[in-house]
């Protein structure tokens, strides 16, 4: 699933008043502009303790089960999905490293019948990566402004996200009080959860972790709107359904299968990628 960090950020929740013994279900639609010549749809359904998401379209969807502690990420074209917490990135992660500096003792091997002046270009490149890799993350903070809008009947109030002070994008959000407290707190527990997969994702491979994660942009309220400072792509609340969902849409499939990326065969041209295999990895206020 293609989903970028803008539609991820914009990922939470809003639902209508139960009463009861009445189920309160959410489904969210925000639409993305900016990011390819065409629109793009983004959708969040919220179900008990389970939150499903996915780009309109694409084969592959990503489903938070709270109740077992457990991101699952779901190919309907292949039918096959992958299980991910800390324990599995972790292990996973401790695989990619041991490939990637296998790939370095390659280099090096390659290196060593290189032209001088070739072999230190490439030396330093590999330096400042690797540096990059454990500099410290950008400060980052979040500034409330005096500023309002309307987005689907809903006021919102504008903040300003700010990466090294330097305003990088806009956020308007809903007063908590229009929310249902049961589904904003399981948006927000997911986020969490992603936040946590991509620390532990972090550590493993030496880098440093994100101070700040997705979670942070959804704990005040319902964000109706997430626009790139000074005028980048954007993802806005497009609709929104109070209809009950349907239970098995939020359980993996029986004939599935579990594929385990750690297990899949290595890369022969390049090294393994840096991030976690699953694509609800939790993404960053930068």
């Amino acid at each position: 699933m293609h989903l970028n960090s803008l539609s991820l950020c914009l990922m939470t929740a809003l639902s209508v008043s139960i009463s009861g013994l009445a189920h309160a279900d959410t489904k969210l639609t925000y639409t993305d502009t900016g990011f390819a010549p065409q629109e793009r749809q983004t959708v969040i359904q919220i179900n008990g303790d389970k939150v499903r998401m996915g780009e309109v379209g694409s084969d592959v969807y990503s489903l938070y089960d709270d109740s077992k502690k457990m991101l699952y990420t779901v190919n309907t074209k292949t039918k096959q999905f992958i299980e991910t917490n800390p324990d599995k990135i972790r292990a996973r992660m401790t695989k990619v490293v041991e490939m990637q500096n296998q790939f370095k003792e390659d280099m090096k091997k390659q290196m060593a019948s290189m032209p001088e002046d070739q072999r230190k270009a490439l030396e330093e490149r590999i330096q400042q990566s690797e540096a990059a890799m454990k500099a410290p993350p950008p400060a980052i903070k979040m500034e409330k402004t005096e500023r309002k809008e309307t987005i689907q009947g809903m006021e919102c109030t504008i903040s300003t996200v700010k990466m090294e002070d330097k305003p990088v994008r806009d956020v308007c959000i809903a007063s908590p009080a229009s929310m249902d407290a049961a589904d904003h707190k399981m948006l927000v527990t997911m986020f969490e959860y992603m936040d946590g997969i991509a620390v532990e994702s972090a550590k493993a491979q030496g880098m440093t972790p994100p101070t700040e994660g997705s979670a942070s942009l959804h704990r005040d309220g319902l964000a109706l709107r997430i626009q790139a400072l000074p005028e980048g792509p954007r993802s806005e609340l497009s609709g929104l359904a109070k209809d009950a969902l349907v239970d098995a849409d939020f359980s993996v499939p029986a004939d599935f299968s579990v594929f385990e990326p750690a297990n899949a065969p290595p890369p022969t041209a390049a090294p393994a990628p840096a991030a976690p295999a699953a694509p609800a990895t939790a993404p960053t206020a930068q």
